[in-house]
This record gives C-alpha cells, sequence and structure tokens, in this order.
C-alpha cells in the first residue's frame, strides 16, 4: 500500500526531535506544493535522526531532510548508524547545516527537478538551497542541475 502512495506522493520525511530539520521540511514542502505542484509534496515526520536514517537506508522512504553531519555518519556506517552498513546516499540540495538526501536509485529527472525548483525559490527557505557538498556524493539528477547539463531522461 505504502509504495503505491510513494508512487504518486513525494514524502519529505522531516523529524520531530530537530527544530532546524523540520523548519526546513515544512519548507521544502511548501516551495514544492506551490512552484512543482506535480511533486504532491507531503511532509511525514521521523522521532529521530536514527529512524530517518533507517527508512531512508531500508527504502522505505525516498527523500528526507537530515543534518550534514548525520548524513555523514549513514553514509560511512558511524553512530549511530554503524550497524547500518552500505547505504548509498546521496545528496540533492544543501542548506548549510542540513541537507535533503536521497538513494541513487531515485530518478534524476525528479532529482533535478527538486535541486531547479528549490534554488530558484531560495527566498522561500530559511537558508537558501545550494549545491550539495560534502563526503556524501550529489545525486546524479542534482549534479547536473548545478553543473548547468541538460535534465536527465530517466
Amino acid at each position: 500500500m505504502w509504495s503505491i502512495y510513494r508512487r504518486y506522493r513525494l514524502l519529505i520525511v522531516g523529524q520531530r526531535d530537530d527544530e532546524i530539520a523540520s523548519a526546513f521540511a515544512g519548507a521544502v514542502v511548501d516551495v514544492l506544493a506551490r512552484f512543482l505542484p506535480t511533486s504532491r509534496a507531503q511532509l511525514a515526520r521521523a522521532a529521530d535522526t536514527r529512524r530517518v536514517g533507517v527508512l531512508i537506508g531500508t527504502d522505505q522512504q525516498d527523500v528526507a531532510i537530515m543534518a550534514a553531519e548525520s548524513a555523514e555518519a549513514l553514509f560511512l556506517a558511524k553512530p549511530p548508524f554503524d550497524d547500518i552498513r552500505n547505504v548509498p546516499l546521496r545528496l540533492i540540495v544543501s542548506f548549510g547545516s542540513h541537507v535533503l538526501v536521497c538513494r541513487p536509485d531515485f530518478m534524476a529527472r525528479h532529482a533535478y527537478l527538486l535541486a531547479q525548483t528549490l534554488a530558484e525559490h531560495k527566498d522561500a527557505l530559511p537558508t537558501p538551497a545550494g549545491a550539495p557538498e560534502g563526503v556524501v556524493p550529489a545525486h546524479r539528477g542534482s549534479h547536473a542541475f548545478f553543473a548547468g547539463e541538460e535534465m536527465p531522461n530517466d
């Protein structure tokens, strides 16, 4: 049932115990709802960063907001994610202290559109969306947008 629901709606996972991540998640959903309505973006909340990592790492959710250091810990299997190995995490955009993450199997076209929409409407976000940076690699769709390349057609 959830896989069908996720096919028609983009769930952005935030976390209840991080006010900044929660604010970013809400703002991202708002921007996408206004400027990319076909995404049908909705907010989903996880209890904490560990739960966000588990949801992304086990393919239960597609896109989430995480603290940049938590995303790096998940990618490198460091605490509190040391028991979750080989999560092929990718970044869509960076908000400085926080990042929008997904897995590499997230459609490149969709990552491109998310990066484009969030970058173009940066004034509607608590911190402007920028190109991914850090240890976790950029998603290929996001990379294409920030490199000025054409939108992937997958």
